[in-house]
């Protein structure tokens, strides 16, 4: 009775410390990308904004279909790919902003682009915002999502600068 008490006493010490240490990691996450284009490439934005035309670029799209499309001026600004329900919240001369939203956490994946007032090129940043609740599995995983989600961006941007360049 008495290991038994021990063995209790020690999982929970050790359940509170593990708490307590993924407490002090984030629980808000950017994992962030960009690449450099030239400076007649303002259409860019026009590709990510539609997201009809992310089968040209975006990794893993260009197989899928989209469904239940909702379109607007001309664009595709709300449809559904596989089991990930995605949205065009924002857009402006410089920024998109597409909510990607599988169960119950979405997640923000943002283009801003940049311009330079005495260069020839732009600089388009590509980032993806998480936001964890206190769980230590979902704080601790907000560690892992530069190595698992960047090279997806790094590909993305790549195909994207390809693709302007045709």
């Amino acid at each position: 009775m008495k290991y038994i008490k021990l063995l209790i006493f020690s999982a929970v010490i050790l359940l509170l410390t593990i708490t307590g240490v993924t407490l002090l990691l984030p629980s808000h996450v950017r994992v962030s990308r960009a690449v450099n284009l030239y400076a007649g490439n303002d259409s860019v934005l026009n590709q990510v904004s539609d997201l009809a035309k992310w089968k040209n670029w975006y990794p893993g799209f260009d197989t899928l279909e989209l469904k239940d499309a909702v379109v607007e001026n001309g664009r595709v600004i709300r449809a559904s790919v596989k089991n990930i329900q995605l949205q065009v919240i924002n857009t402006t001369d410089s920024l998109v902003t597409v909510q990607m939203k599988k169960g119950t956490q979405p997640v923000r994946n943002s283009w801003k682009l940049i311009r330079y007032a005495h260069s020839d090129s732009l600089t388009l940043q590509n980032y993806m915002e998480f936001d964890f609740k206190w769980y230590p599995w979902e704080r601790f995983s907000g560690l892992l999502l530069d190595g698992s989600y960047g090279r997806i961006m790094e590909q993305g941007l790549r195909q994207l600068k390809e693709q302007m360049h045709k």
